[in-house]
Order: C-alpha cells, then structure tokens, then sequence
C-alpha cells in the first residue's frame, strides 16, 4: 500500500513538507496528463463525445447490462463493429435474415455504450459541469444521426454510378463504408479505457463510485423522484423520435411538401439539437433549477404538436420550437439521476432508463403504426400530444415531490455549490 502511494505521489509530482524537499523530486505531471486537472478531463469529453458520434452514426436500440466502464466499452463497442459488418455483409450477399442478425448483434452492444457514456460523464465531471457535458454529448450524438441521414443518400448514388448498377451489392458496400465510423468509436473505447485504469491509479478511484457495479436488485431501492424521472423520459421521447420516424410523409401529406424539404424540415430537430445542446447545458450549469427547465421543455414540445396538429401555420415554426425543447430537455434530465441515486448504483440508473426509454420506443411505434394505418395523422398527433401530456403531469409530480421531501433537483447553481463545500467540510 505505501508502495502504491509513492507511485501515486511520484505520478502527480507532490513533495514532501518542509525542509526535506530536494531538486530531485519528481516533476508534476503536464496539465494534459493529470487526471485531476480540467485540460485532460477535455480530452476525456471529448473522446467520450466521439464514441458517441460513432454510434448514433449507425445507431441501433437493444441494451445490456455488462460492465459499464473501462474494458466493458471496448467490448461493446467491438459488438457494434462486428454488428455493422454482419449487417453489410448481408446486404452484399442478399441475405435480409444475415442483415437482421447484424443488427440484433449491433443493438447488443450499441445502446449500452449510451449508458457508460453517461457513467463516464458522472465519473468524470460531476458537479456543476455535468449538464454542459450532456449537453456536448447530446450535440454530438445528434451531429452523429444528421451526417447519417444527410450523406448515406449521397454515399449510396456515388457507389451506384461507381458499380454501374444499383442493388443489394450497392447498399452493402455503402453499409460497410459507413461503418467506418464505428471503428472510430471503437478507438475512442480504447483509449478511454486505458485513461480511466490510469485515473484509478493516480487518484486512487475506487471502481464502485463510478457506477460499475450493476445489480438488478438496486431497482427494488430506487427513489420515488427517479421513477417520475423515467416516466418523464419515457413519455416525452416518446413523442420525439416515433413522430420524425413518420414526419417525412405528414409533411408531404398534410402541409404539401416536397420529398427533399420534407426532408429538410424533419432532420431539423437534430440540427437545431447539434449547436444548441451545449448552450443549454451550459445555462442549467450556471442557473441550476433543473426541474424549471425541464417544465419548460416538455410544455414547449406539447405546444409545438399542438401547432402541428391543429394548425396549418408554417411548420418551420414547431419544428424550430421543438427541436429547442429536445435540447433542453436532455440537458436538465438526464443529470437529475445523479442527484438522486447514490453513486454505487448510477450504473443500474442509467442503464435501467435507457432500458425503458427503448421499451417506451418499441411499444409507441408500433402503437402509432396502428393509429396512423387506421386513423390517421391527426389521431396520431392527439397521441403524441397525450404522451406530452402524461410527461408534464410527471413533471409537476416530481416538482411537488421534491419540494416536499427538501431535495436538491430544483435547487439553484449556488445552492448546490454551497451543499458541496458542506460536504467537504
């Protein structure tokens, strides 16, 4: 053990007191080696927000539940790398149940790297930080879906014009090329494994702070407010991503617009989400109030579908309105289970609200399938409008609840800057 500490002294440069300190004591580490200082906590942000890049890239939805940091993110991203081949190679050799499996294979490890980039952020950064890094996080994950949705279109034409035909082969070589990206996130997994070993060393982390002991059985402990924060997700996203899933064809349909500006007007949501999502995060950074401004998002998204439902106003107008609201709601969300779930049991917490939020997306997809087949979009709408709906009363819920019980989720930058020194003291 006093061998681990001189290590750790040697390795941050510290000296002993007093007279007894010589020119031949160790030097401290460059700023950009230090764990413990800002400049190579940025390095880590900014791998953590490439690896999600890479992912939503070619995004797929199915989580897990294996070691949620170091070693276990190289072994997830190495089952979306694997997945992404599979699922090229089977477009390259025609065979749609080989293109299946690539994704089930993808979705093994694909949405569980969402759950250690949110652990590695709460690792890393948490404090009055942490919702400008899911902020940063969010924008690059959105970057990730419109590069996807923007340039697989054009990769795809210039291959056809290459091959000469278009086709089956056409689509597995674009597949295959644009899995490049996940390799990518595969890179990032490695290196931000090998950097949090290393922080673990200097700083003496203890692995179950960071989250990476996950037991089912913590569920049985959570707290009311977190239960209201995963009804909150579930039920706001549920009016997001199902709706630009079949937006393209409303806009066609209902405001009478060409494929391409359909197009256009769909993805903005992710565009407006790219630039805006740190500024945001940076906002409930300096205001704290997170339960304030998830109030408002939620009421701002219901007000941009009731524009789209019974209004023919332009719809640029809630597109714009909820593409803002989707930007701050990450933002002032997904930070609030680290005030509310001791630390030992982030990992389950954020693992087990992905999970539901993608059960959440499973069933209201095929639910707003049903509706529009038999009813059509403006029952569809009046769908989503009640998801919203549920998510705000959810909201008040949480703001009655945490008021009642003295919590700390709407408490102000100040207050919560205050509780931490008291802490520490």
């Amino acid at each position: 053990m006093e061998e681990e500490d001189e290590e750790a002294r040697a390795l941050l440069g510290d000296r002993p007191e007093g007279d007894s300190a010589v020119r031949g004591a160790p030097r401290a580490l460059p700023a950009l080696c230090d764990p413990s200082h800002l400049a190579h906590r940025l390095v880590v942000l900014l791998l953590m927000c490439f690896l999600g890049f890479a992912t939503f890239a070619m995004t797929a939805l199915l989580p897990s539940r294996l070691r949620l940091n170091g070693w276990g993110t190289v072994i997830f991203s190495s089952f979306v790398c694997v997945g992404q081949v599979i699922f090229a190679l089977g477009g390259i050799v025609n065979a749609f149940w080989l293109m299946e499996f690539g994704r089930f294979v993808f979705g093994i490890g694909g949405e569980s790297l969402a759950v250690a980039q949110n652990t590695y952020a709460v690792s890393w950064f948490k404090g009055k930080e942490l919702n400008l890094v899911f902020g940063l996080q969010l924008s690059m994950a959105r970057i990730g879906s419109t590069v996807n949705m923007n340039l697989m279109g054009w990769l795809y034409t210039k291959i056809e014009t290459s091959l000469g035909s278009a086709g089956h082969l056409t689509l597995g070589v674009t597949l295959m090329i644009g899995g490049v990206t996940c390799i990518l996130s595969l890179l990032c997994a490695l290196v931000l494994a090998y950097l949090d070993r290393r922080a673990e060393k200097i700083l003496h982390k203890e692995q179950g702070k960071t989250g990476e002991v996950v037991k089912l059985t913590d569920i049985k402990d959570f707290s009311l407010p977190l239960w209201l924060i995963f009804l909150i997700c579930v039920c706001y996203y549920a009016a997001v991503f199902p709706f630009i899933g079949l937006g393209k064809v409303f806009f066609i349909e209902k405001f009478g617009f060409s494929p391409q500006s359909a197009s256009a007007i769909n993805s903005i949501v992710y565009v407006i989400s790219a630039p805006m999502s740190p500024v945001f995060g940076l906002l409930v950074d300096k205001t704290g109030k997170n339960i304030i401004w998830v109030l408002c998002a939620v009421a701002t998204t219901l007000l941009s579908h009731m524009m789209l439902a019974f209004t023919f106003w332009n719809p640029w107008i809630a597109m714009c309105l909820l593409g803002l609201s989707y930007s701050l709601l990450a933002c002032a969300l997904w930070p609030m289970v680290a005030f509310v779930v001791p630390e030992h049991q982030l990992g389950t917490a954020y693992g087990f609200m992905q999970s539901i939020q993608n059960l959440g997306l499973a069933v209201i997809s095929i639910l707003a399938g049903m509706i529009l087949d038999s009813r059509g979009y403006l029952l569809l709408e009046v769908f989503f409008i009640a998801c919203v709906s549920l998510s705000l009363l959810a909201v008040v819920g949480l703001y009655l609840v945490n008021r009642a019980r003295g919590g700390n989720l709407n408490y102000s930058a100040k207050q919560r800057e205050e509780l931490k020194l008291s802490h520490t003291e």
